[in-house]
C-alpha cells in the first residue's frame, strides 16, 4: 500500500503542475503574450515525467495483478493507508478531469487562432493577385442603365 500511495502522490503532483501550466498558457494566449513559448517549454518536461510515472504505475499494477488503482485499493483491508489512497485517487481523478477540460479549451483556442491565420493569409494572397488594390479606377459608365430605371 505504501508504493500505491507514493505513485498516486507522484501523479497528483505532476497533474497539479500541468494544470497550473495549462492555466498560465491559456491566460497567455488570451492576452496575446510573448510568454507562450516559455510556458510551452515548461510543459513538455512535466508531461514526460507524468508519462514515466504512469508507466511505473502500470508496471506496478501488472505486478500486483490488478487492472487499475480502484480495484487494488478496494482489495486492501480497511485502515488509514486505504483511506489516504482513496482520497489521493479521488483527487487525482478530479485533477485529470480538469486537465481534460483545460486541454479541450486550449485546443479550441489554438484551432481558432490557426483559422484566423489561414483567413488572414487567404485575404493577403487574394489581394496581391487581383487588381483590386493599386489598379487605375475606371471612369465613365459601364452600362446603359441607370440605377433608378423602372426596368432594372
Amino acid at each position: 500500500m505504501e508504493e500505491t500511495i507514493i505513485l498516486l502522490r507522484e501523479q497528483t503532483v505532476f497533474c497539479s503542475r500541468l494544470l497550473k501550466l495549462f492555466a498560465d498558457l491559456t491566460e497567455s494566449i488570451k492576452n496575446n503574450s510573448l510568454e507562450m513559448s516559455n510556458i510551452a517549454g515548461q510543459i513538455e518536461p512535466v508531461i514526460m515525467e507524468l508519462s514515466k510515472s504512469s508507466r511505473k504505475a502500470q508496471t506496478f499494477l501488472s505486478k500486483m495483478k490488478f487492472k487499475n488503482f480502484y480495484d487494488l485499493i478496494d482489495a486492501q483491508e480497511d485502515g488509514v493507508k486505504k483511506d489516504v489512497a482513496k482520497r489521493l485517487l479521488q483527487h487525482n481523478s478530479n485533477l485529470q478531469a480538469k486537465l481534460q477540460k483545460q486541454t479541450k479549451l486550449l485546443k479550441t483556442m489554438t484551432d481558432k487562432g490557426k483559422d484566423f491565420v489561414n483567413f488572414s493569409l487567404n485575404i493577403m494572397s487574394r489581394a496581391s493577385t487581383t487588381n483590386t488594390y493599386g489598379a487605375a479606377a475606371n471612369t465613365g459608365t459601364q452600362s446603359g442603365r441607370r440605377l433608378f430605371d423602372a426596368n432594372v
